[in-house]
């Protein structure tokens, strides 16, 4: 049995070959299609996105769509909080470690 979808589900993910071909067309793309570039930025693979962000053939297009994007390729909130408190973490941790294994000290 197949399963229900919403018809204004979330649109699919892009491949790589269909992200190129959108950026390569740039600035003459629909705003539909510029959220799905958007969409593959933000939330593709990340040895995709490298692959694509390293072609040198698209690197003018690139380099005016993310100018153009800036505001949405940003960070949240939410993720620099995450990746501060997993530091905050690690480096607790790290001293917890030290603490319980450091050596005695010497008393002279």
């Amino acid at each position: 049995m197949n399963a229900y979808t919403e018809p204004n589900s979330a649109p699919e993910m892009l491949s790589r070959e269909e992200a190129a071909d959108l950026l390569q067309r740039y600035p003459h793309v629909t705003n539909a299609e510029a959220r799905l570039v958007l969409a593959f930025l933000r939330n593709g693979r990340h040895l995709d996105v490298g692959l694509l962000t390293a072609d040198r053939a698209l690197k003018p297009q690139l380099d005016m769509f993310m100018d153009d994007h800036r505001k949405y390729l940003r960070l949240g909130f939410g993720e620099v909080s995450a990746v501060i408190a997993g530091i905050a973490a690690l480096l607790g941790l790290f001293w917890f470690i030290w603490e319980t294994i450091k050596p005695a000290s010497v008393a002279v």
